[in-house]
């Protein structure tokens, strides 16, 4: 096995142990498996030649490990903690590694506030788009777009501007996104892009899935994900994301295109760019799914309008 090799089966098995200590499906019990396969992590890092040996990483896995009898209270927030230590070396290996051109996916830890926030502006956007003239949706796409890239060029020439944004957006931020354009970046893009097409419809619907489905994948694929599928992804997390959200688009289209669109082709629709979005997360690697689900829902509700002839 190449170095290169050995080091991507580090960080997939460090993956694997450190999604494993989440709030969302932390038990006591799981503590008891994780301290050998985190010995067994040190020691594939310390056979590693001096050069290629990740030193950030070794540094967090030489820290004392939480006790295994530690008192059931301690327990969790200790292993919470711990993790929490390492986010920062695994990113670092994960980056090194995309910068060989080898994919390894990133940490992302159950964020209740990320998910609320979501949710939040998802509804804030169907309702700006519905409801406000085209030109005032065009114009806030804009202004979102530019300001958002505006802040990634500023922690590409700052390091303590990048600092300050992360710190500012530490609760709804992903650690890795210290390192990358951050996923409201993207998810600005495409809202510019899919903006350019006046139509509501395409946007009502990329924005109500991504909004909905992919915060309920992350909730259900991280308590309930058992079947894994591609890219860290859960057989349980993709069937959520596409119930959750075929149900809201289904209920927006009768809401605010009732008059134009019947209940089977709402149902059509809705499955499409539900099925859309769900596809879009789990295959996506190097781009970011905040990017991809609202192109390809944008996409998926472009063909099936077209297929039932309803206007756009």
């Amino acid at each position: 096995m190449t170095e290169l090799s050995e080091r991507r089966a580090i960080a997939l098995t460090l993956h694997e142990v450190l999604s494993e200590i989440d709030p969302a499906r932390w038990r006591d019990e799981k503590a008891e498996a994780l301290k050998p396969k985190l010995t067994e992590v040190r020691a594939r890092v310390q056979a590693l030649e001096e050069p290629v040996q990740p030193k950030a990483l070794i540094a967090a896995l030489d820290a004392e490990l939480p006790a295994l009898d530690a008192p059931a209270s301690d327990l969790r927030s200790k292993w919470l903690a711990f993790k929490k230590r390492m986010q920062p070396a695994y990113q670092a290996l994960a980056q090194e590694l995309r910068e060989s051109s080898i994919h390894v996916p990133s940490l992302r830890p159950t964020n209740y506030a990320r998910n609320l926030f979501h949710m939040t502006s998802a509804t804030a956007a169907v309702l700006s788009i519905e409801l406000l003239p085209w030109s005032v949706v065009t114009g806030i796409a804009i202004t979102w777009a530019a300001f958002a890239w505006s802040c990634e060029i500023s922690r590409r020439v700052s390091p303590k501007m990048n600092a300050l944004l992360m710190r500012l957006f530490d609760r709804v931020a992903h650690p890795h996104e210290a390192h990358r354009v951050n996923s409201a970046t993207w998810y600005a893009s495409a809202l510019l892009v899919l903006s350019f097409t006046h139509s509501p419809l395409l946007c009502m619907t990329a924005v109500a899935v991504l909004g909905v489905g992919d915060p309920m994948a992350a909730l259900i694929g991280k308590r309930f994900g058992r079947v894994r599928l591609l890219n860290g992804r859960s057989l349980e997390g993709s069937l959520a994301f596409v119930v959750s959200a075929a149900l809201v688009v289904f209920g927006l289209l009768r809401v605010f295109h009732g008059a134009s669109i019947g209940v089977g082709a709402a149902v059509l629709i809705a499955s499409i760019t539900a099925l859309a979005g769900a596809i879009a997360e789990l295959v996506t690697q190097r781009l970011d799914d905040n990017l991809t689900i609202p192109l390809s829902v944008g996409a998926g509700a472009a063909a099936s309008a077209l297929l039932l002839s309803v206007p756009l």
